[in-house]
């Protein structure tokens, strides 16, 4: 019984720093995301600008 409660508190508490991580941190977490993005995205973006502009 007493482990059950020490694991609820910890789970809490783990909830608890993680919505002070975001709170605090959107920004940067938001940056990474969109620079992940866009790197991982790079091939389609590019050739999404190429055909525009050329009109291939």
């Amino acid at each position: 019984m007493v482990s059950f409660k020490i694991n609820i508190i910890k789970m809490k508490q783990l909830i608890l720093d993680i919505q002070d991580l975001l709170k605090k941190n959107w920004k940067v977490i938001l940056a990474l995301a969109i620079v992940f993005y866009l790197l991982y995205s790079y091939a389609d973006i590019k050739n999404g600008i190429l055909d525009g502009w050329i009109g291939r």
